[in-house]
């Protein structure tokens, strides 16, 4: 009976929430994964169809309302209402406007990590869906110059182009904000020593609350790096301030349900981090 409810669910989930981009047979095959190698296999299958249906989906059309929504609260709104005020307070739409072009034009967007990577992918449907100009794009090595210090003990970064005055790094998700600290600190450091009076800022679709903090520590973004969907603790599958397994199957106890599938996890944990790739921008 648990079964044929959670099927239900999921077949609601796959024509709605999914926009029908996760196939049935797609499911099935997943769950054909599970044989019964740790637990019967029935009860395998019941909780791994269990986790699927507490899934957190994000399909192209929700995609990319959010990067519009990223834009317009995170760089468009806040930039617009700055300008009000530096004027006054005035509500003459030609002042705002014409102050808000100058702003974007000396503004570059940069994506983190390799072109290839999916935050930099993702900038294409960012400069897509705000109708902002490609020459506003750029990836590091087209945005800095650089050269030795005298000791040689570091490398300086300078901005190419001397009329940009904010730079604006972007990616997809942070998690620990290790990888993205790691990767942006030299450049960091060398942008600030070179240009002490540029506006640096970073913004991303997802982030936890662990690795925004990291990056919004002095040494990188000093808290300009923002988010748009913050992932606390309570996202955490096994935390136990969890908001996702809270409300377990009909007649389990919470803590057999954690149990069991920290079990799956561990002895499937290959099957189910494959899940990830029915998720889709």
């Amino acid at each position: 009976m648990e079964k044929i409810l959670l099927e239900s669910k999921i077949r609601t989930l796959i024509n709605h929430a999914w926009d029908s981009e996760v196939t049935w047979a797609e499911i099935e095959a997943w769950l054909n994964n599970f044989d019964g190698s740790f637990l019967e296999k029935s009860e395998e299958q019941l909780y791994a169809i269990f986790a699927i249906s507490k899934y957190m989906y994000f399909g192209k059309r929700l995609v990319r309302e959010m990067l519009k929504s990223l834009y317009r609260d995170h760089f468009y709104s806040p930039m617009r209402q700055r300008i009000r005020r530096n004027f006054n307070g005035t509500l003459d739409h030609r002042i705002i406007d014409n102050a808000y072009t100058l702003e974007l034009n000396s503004t570059r967007f940069i994506g983190v990590g390799n072109p290839s990577e999916s935050g930099a992918h993702l900038l294409y449907y960012f400069r897509q869906v705000n109708y902002l100009s490609k020459d506003l794009f750029v990836d590091l090595a087209a945005a800095l110059t650089y050269q030795v210090s005298r000791d040689r003990s570091e490398i300086l970064y300078d901005i190419r182009e001397k009329k940009i005055t904010r730079l604006v790094f972007f990616d997809d998700i942070v998690g620990s904000g290790t990888q993205a600290s790691e990767y942006l600190t030299p450049y960091l450091s060398g942008i600030k020593a070179t240009n002490p009076s540029i506006d640096i800022r970073f913004m991303s679709l997802f982030a936890t609350s662990a690795g925004l903090s990291k990056l919004n520590e002095s040494k990188l973004f000093d808290g300009k790096a923002m988010c748009l969907f913050e992932l606390d603790e309570s996202f955490k599958a096994f935390d136990a301030t969890r908001a996702i397994f809270r409300q377990v199957l009909p007649g389990l106890i919470d803590k057999k349900c954690s149990t069991l599938l920290k079990i799956m996890e561990k002895n499937c944990g290959r099957i189910i981090r494959s899940a990830i790739k029915m998720g889709s921008y």
